[in-house]
C-alpha cells in the first residue's frame, strides 16, 4: 500500500481515501499517518459524542494529522437558517 501511495503522490496533486468508520475498521488508521490530513464525518443525531471524541483520539494515536470534520444530515427546519453573502 505505502508504495502505491508513494507512486500515485507522484502523479496526483490530491489523493482522497474514503475509508470505512474508524471504530469499526482500522483503514482508517493505518491510513492516517501516511496522509497529509484527515476530515472527520459525523452523522447528525446517530454519531455519539463519545464516539466522536474516540475516533479523535484514534487518530491522534495512529499520528493522523486531524484538519477538521463535516457534519452530515442536518435537518434544517423552515426559517431557521440564514443566508451569508460575501465578497471576494
Amino acid at each position: 500500500m505505502f508504495e502505491v501511495l508513494n507512486e500515485m503522490k507522484q502523479q496526483f496533486d490530491r489523493i482522497i481515501f474514503d475509508t470505512p468508520p474508524i471504530l469499526a475498521a482500522a483503514d482508517a488508521q493505518i491510513l492516517a499517518n501516511q496522509a497529509d490530513g484527515t476530515i472527520v464525518v459525523v452523522s447528525s443525531g446517530k454519531t455519539k459524542k463519545d464516539a466522536a471524541l474516540k475516533s479523535k483520539e484514534l487518530l491522534s494515536n495512529a499520528k493522523g494529522k486531524l484538519l477538521g470534520g463535516v457534519l452530515n444530515n442536518r435537518k434544517v427546519e423552515e426559517g431557521n437558517y440564514y443566508y451569508y453573502y460575501g465578497t471576494n
